[in-house]
């Protein structure tokens, strides 16, 4: 999981604007890159019990909010904590868990609920 962290925190410093402050349409771009980033990486899409069911919904919250930085924070907060909810629902297909298929049905993916835990800091600073 080090390097798909890495990967993504290195694509958002990128696309980050020079000085220590970024407005709600910098925030976008630097989401939106990170999240095609980090998909290049992955290979995992919404539904493979993966960091990727609260990253992706919460960059896509992040496109479509029309707020200010504390509410694109927000919008990412709830999604990434809905879709690593929803990860209690799907077979493990990656890392790990991978040889446990069908018996991780149940419990949360634990990288999409860090994720989605990043998000919520975010939302709280």
């Amino acid at each position: 999981a080090v390097p798909l962290w890495n990967t993504w925190l290195d694509a958002l410093q990128e696309a980050a604007p020079e000085g220590d402050e970024a407005d709600a349409a910098q925030l976008k771009a630097m989401f939106a890159h990170a999240l095609e980033e980090l998909s290049d990486m992955s290979g995992a899409a919404v539904g493979d019990k993966t960091m990727m069911d609260a990253f992706i919904p919460a960059c896509e919250a992040i496109a479509a909010c029309e707020g200010d930085e504390a509410a694109l924070f927000n919008a990412a907060a709830a999604a990434a904590q809905e879709g690593a909810e929803s990860t209690k629902n799907f077979a493990s297909k990656f890392g790990r868990a991978k040889s446990y298929g069908d018996k991780t049905i149940g419990t949360p993916d634990a990288g999409a609920v860090s994720m989605a835990r990043f998000f919520k800091g975010l939302a709280r600073a």
